[in-house]
């Protein structure tokens, strides 16, 4: 009775994103009185910037209300008695005094400045240095409404199949070419090191930690339910054009990176959305990657990139550490008991399994079968700050 509920709602869902995705244009979130696709460093400075911005800084009130209103509602149900498993440790409270800090390490430190500097050429890199690679495309979620990027983003032809198909020869091979060998190159990788959307949801989840907020824990249940709806937002996404429909109207990306560049351009659905967006990074890390039309896409192509995700089974002690602390709720990696390649199709290459594994080489990052991110038990151990005044053993110094 509960899988027949379940696919229903799942069913709904699906119908129901189909719907708004189609009718996108009919609910519009904020309108200027004339789009303005020309921007320079001198509007970037002036007060018109201010007003460019406006939809994203609404968008931002919005999401800021939203998260407060989910944590009061949370809190009351627990005071109430309400509370379900997944609001256990907000009922029992958590430990006093404050769980150590872990030091950001070399890979870590690399993939967050990776995120960075791409998003910020992919937002301004055209406008501040030139350079602008119009026959390239990554197959990156960064809106190409900003016509200030970098280089082209792959997200608007392969939404927009039926203009892709209007460019002459040469232009649709070099698209797919240049989509073709990054994606192949680099698979999810692109997701968990370039993407700008999951720049922003890493920083959602970086606020929620920082403010001690509790997250959301999804089960296995919950992301089963929601493998139809990412093949449904894939349809979607490679299939509104035929059908008359805009993906543009209905993607989040849209409310960032023009707006950003300086940008006017209006929000339809696409605002309403990223707030979602917002929300759900705030709760869940990479909600929104969870159903990603484009990061499906790019996992096609998994198995052929040189990136892949290894386990060493005979080294594993099934603690489930990786699969804790899998943004994506990808549970081989903690169940594969024979296979040394772990690699799957949702993987964005974080590498946070990989951090998280206590044990010395049962988890490595590798390319072209070389390890450039292993797990440790020392560095895990050596990983945590140690508080002020503390020494190895513990002990507070003794002053002389």
């Amino acid at each position: 009775m509960k899988d027949w509920k379940k696919t229903v709602v799942t069913v709904g869902v699906c119908i129901g994103l189909a719907a708004l995705a189609y009718f996108a244009w009919l609910f519009p979130f904020y309108e200027f009185a004339v789009n303005d696709y020309e921007t320079s460093l001198e509007k970037l400075m002036s007060a018109e910037y201010v007003r460019v911005l406006a939809p994203l800084l609404i968008i931002l009130a919005l999401s800021a209300a939203g998260i407060v209103l989910v944590v009061l509602v949370r809190r009351l149900l627990v005071r109430a008695g309400k509370d379900t498993p997944r609001f256990d440790r907000a009922r029992a409270g958590r430990q006093r005094g404050a769980a150590p800090k872990r030091k950001l390490s070399l890979f870590m430190a690399v993939r967050w400045a990776a995120m960075a500097v791409f998003s910020f050429l992919m937002i301004w890199g055209g406008l501040i240095f030139g350079w602008k690679m119009s026959s390239l495309s990554i197959p990156v979620l960064s809106c190409p409404w900003n016509t200030e990027q970098m280089a082209e983003s792959g997200c608007y032809y392969l939404s927009h199949l039926d203009e892709l198909f209007e460019l002459p020869g040469r232009s649709i091979v070099l698209f797919f070419g240049s989509t073709i060998f990054f994606a192949v190159l680099l698979g999810r990788v692109i997701c968990g090191f370039l993407c700008p959307m999951g720049l922003v949801q890493d920083v959602m989840d970086g606020i929620r930690r920082k403010t001690k907020a509790e997250g959301i824990r999804m089960n296995d249940n919950m992301y089963e339910a929601l493998v139809p709806v990412r093949w449904c937002m894939v349809l979607i996404f490679t299939g509104l054009c035929f059908a008359g429909g805009n993906f543009c109207n209905f993607c989040p990306a849209v409310a960032v990176s023009p707006i950003l560049a300086g940008i006017s351009t209006s929000l339809y659905v696409s605002g309403f959305f990223m707030v979602l967006v917002l929300m759900g990074g705030f709760f869940k890390r990479r909600a929104f990657c969870t159903v990603c039309p484009l990061g499906t896409v790019l996992g096609f192509f998994h198995k052929a990139s040189p990136f892949r995700i290894r386990k060493d089974c005979q080294a594993c002690t099934e603690c489930g550490a990786c699969y804790e602390a899998c943004p994506m709720g990808i549970k081989m990696i903690y169940t594969e008991r024979e296979k040394n390649d772990v690699t799957c199709a949702q993987c964005i290459m974080c590498g946070e399994c990989v951090r998280c594994c206590p044990e010395d080489n049962a988890l490595s990052l590798t390319f072209a079968g070389k390890k450039i991110y292993t797990s440790s038990r020392k560095k895990i151990m050596s990983g945590y700050a140690r508080p002020a005044g503390e020494n190895a053993d513990g002990g507070r110094r003794q002053g002389f």
